[in-house]
């Protein structure tokens, strides 16, 4: 039976046609790919003003001559009350995350269907907070969130390619048409999430991991002599998970999963382009399991990275 099917895949792409079912097994990774893609990168948001916080305490914590306090001596918020992106600000970006993710289902739904008048009703529908998601950003960007503006038009245009998906009678120039479209709009959002990680979020990591590991080398190398075994032990096994987590953060390369969702929607995009030929779908199959691959590794070490709850 599975070689018959295989069969009846070549001769499809051998006549060259832009069919749903030529799309459907390699959308289906990629949505697979994008929906882990953005779950992990999601988690990376959210957990960093978590970890600003927890470094700001460590500090204290290694140091009793510094108190724990609200502002600075200028009247700044500490990481304590403070946050380097406001709660709203990192929901915003998840929702666009959020964006790509919806993007990819809608391309998988419009794959598989067999026909335009078999598609979910209300399929058109972002919701809501997607929907507003522009609106949101622009706000943002009034209120000091300095790359938020950046966002507006390509998560805005993005949302209006997904809420058209549906419209079109044949699914085969519905999902070239979206993908064209949609591309330059996803490749701006990933681009805008590749700064962000590489410019803020990935050096303030390596930087806040770097100095809770020396808060506690410093500790143990002057209260060393003062400590008893026990203590002692306790100290080196902290100082060995802090420098394990540094040395994890050096080696894991979240912005990765950025770049591996960016190339695998091009590859869909030049499959769309092109005619259907055995070796073209054998190419883009390749890409997408090369996908799934490069972000199964970045989620994992994303997951590494993760700040440990505090008990």
């Amino acid at each position: 039976m599975r070689g018959m099917r295989g069969w009846a895949l070549v001769l499809v792409l051998l006549a060259g046609c832009k069919t749903p079912g030529s799309y459907r097994e390699p959308v289906a990774l990629f949505q697979q790919g994008n929906t882990q893609a953005s779950t992990a990168l999601g988690q990376y948001y959210s957990e960093l003003n978590r970890f600003e916080r927890d470094v700001y305490l460590d500090e204290r914590l290694y140091d009793p001559g510094l108190e724990v306090l609200a502002t600075d001596t200028a009247g700044r918020p500490t990481p304590l009350v403070g946050t380097l992106f406001s709660p709203e600000s990192i929901q915003a970006r998840m929702d666009a995350i959020a964006l790509l993710g919806v993007y990819a289902e809608r391309l998988a739904t419009l794959a598989g269907a067999e026909n335009a008048g078999k598609l979910p009703e209300g399929a058109t529908a972002l919701g809501t907070q997607l929907g507003s998601l522009g609106q949101q950003l622009q706000t943002l960007a009034g209120q000091g969130d300095s790359t938020a503006s950046k966002y507006v038009e390509p998560v805005s245009t993005l949302v209006g390619v997904v809420g058209s998906l549906f419209l079109e009678a044949r699914q085969g120039q519905a999902l070239q048409k979206a993908l064209e479209q949609g591309s330059p709009r996803v490749n701006a959002i990933i681009e805008l999430l590749e700064k962000d990680m590489v410019e803020v979020l990935g050096p303030q990591r390596l930087s806040g991991a770097k100095q809770s590991l020396a808060f506690r080398v410093m500790y143990y190398n002057l209260q060393r002599s003062k400590l008893t075994l026990a203590e002692r032990r306790a100290v080196l096994d902290d100082i060995r998970h802090a420098s394990e987590s540094y040395e994890a953060l050096v080696v894991a390369n979240p912005v990765e999963l950025a770049r591996a969702l960016r190339d695998a929607h091009e590859a869909l995009l030049r499959f769309a382009r092109a005619d259907r030929k055995p070796e073209s779908f054998e190419e883009l199959s390749s890409a997408m399991r090369a996908f799934q691959g490069r972000v199964e590794t970045a989620a994992a070490a994303v997951q590494r990275i993760r700040a440990p709850q505090k008990e």
